[in-house]
């Protein structure tokens, strides 16, 4: 009885969960998900022995293979996280989804929007939930951003600028946009509720030859503020900063310090033309006070994890879904190829041109070789 009692209390405790992939990321949510009590984390799958048996030492309770149709084919697996290099992303959502069951794919989703959409059609077809692992879009910081700006209390907004630095960890799957920029898009795309009209990107491959260790992407939004984004592998100093300015106040989101990681500035520059002409220009600065919101603690990827696991269990559709993903994926392919059109044509201080690329729907982004 007491057995068939444990068997009850186990179906009744939510979505059976697997990861594929047991390295940075996969461990991470590894351990999310066995805190989270209305899923349980059944499997974990990786090729490499010696991750498994850090896996088994960590999380007995978890079974671990090293042959993905261990999941795949296993009834009793609801959701499956994909953690692992970005080119394997799309393959291995690709044959989660067809599987039947539901799946969160770590940052960027695919390689390509095309490839995006192919995944969100056969999730459509097969109603399983597809979302992407744009962890900050949880994060309550951003949420905390997000509300002033949509609040008005920053005023008219003139520009934000994120800074996401440090020094390695070099990859050869991806450059170093595609493997820091994703958070930097997927916070900027949150907080304006828009995408980017336009986009320009430059970099350096200082190390690997046609492996952009450092970029740097300029983006216009209708709305009228722009985006600066720069994101290295070779800076001595770990950044991870964004600014917010506006016409009343402005804001920087510093994800390094350990607490406080908000802080509002009470700065403004006003000018004053008192004449019919800018010799007339007078300055007029206003210091005022710096405001820290107090912001939950709440771990962002735990809160990621319960998204998935309650769009599993209700059906609704969770904040970083498949649309969030191809969005920045879009972006992404933009600013590629404004890093490969810089390759080939130098401006040599000729006007700037602009570039629209073939497969970007309408009303997408526009490139500028800057």
């Amino acid at each position: 009885m007491a057995n068939k009692d444990a068997e009850n209390q186990t179906a009744n405790r939510g979505p059976s969960l697997a990861v594929i992939g047991c390295g940075y990321w996969g461990s991470k949510h590894i351990r999310v998900s066995c805190d989270i009590r209305d899923a349980r984390m059944a499997m974990a799958v990786d090729p490499r022995p010696d991750r498994l048996e850090y896996i088994r030492s960590q999380y007995p309770c978890v079974a671990v293979s090293r042959d993905i149709g261990a999941v795949l084919n296993n009834p009793s697996i609801d959701g499956v996280i994909v953690a692992t290099p970005v080119d394997t992303h799309f393959e291995l959502a690709r044959a989660v989804l067809q599987a039947g069951k539901h799946a969160l794919v770590e940052k960027p989703m695919a390689m390509t929007s095309a490839q995006c959409r192919e995944l969100n059609a056969i999730a459509e077809e097969r109603k399983r939930v597809l979302m992407v692992g744009h962890t900050f879009e949880y994060h309550p910081a951003v949420g905390v951003m997000r509300q002033m700006i949509q609040s008005g209390s920053l005023g008219e907004l003139y520009y934000i600028d994120s800074r996401r630095l440090n020094l390695g960890l070099y990859r050869q799957d991806a450059n170093v946009l595609w493997d820091l920029a994703p958070h930097d898009l997927s916070i900027i795309f949150c907080l304006l509720e828009e995408v980017p009209q336009t986009i320009g990107a430059w970099g350096c491959a200082h190390v690997l030859p046609n492996v952009e260790d450092v970029v740097y992407a300029k983006m216009g939004f209708k709305s009228g503020p722009t985006a600066h984004v720069h994101v290295s592998w070779l800076d001595p100093v770990k950044v991870r900063q964004i600014t917010v300015v506006g016409s009343d106040a402005m804001l920087v989101f510093d994800d390094v310090q350990p607490s406080e990681k908000v802080r509002v500035y009470q700065k403004r520059f006003r000018p004053r033309i008192d004449g019919d002409s800018y010799a007339d220009f007078q300055s007029a600065y206003h210091h005022g006070d710096v405001h820290i919101p107090a912001i939950s603690s709440s771990e962002p990827l735990k809160l990621e994890i319960h998204d998935f696991v309650n769009a599993i269990m209700t059906g609704k559709r969770p904040r970083a879904d498949a649309m969030h993903a191809l969005r920045v994926v879009e972006a992404l392919e933009a600013a590629s190829a404004c890093l490969r059109l810089k390759h080939k044509h130098r401006s040599n201080g000729r006007d700037q041109r602009i570039f629209r690329r073939r497969n970007m729907p309408a009303g997408g982004p526009e490139i500028a070789i800057a």
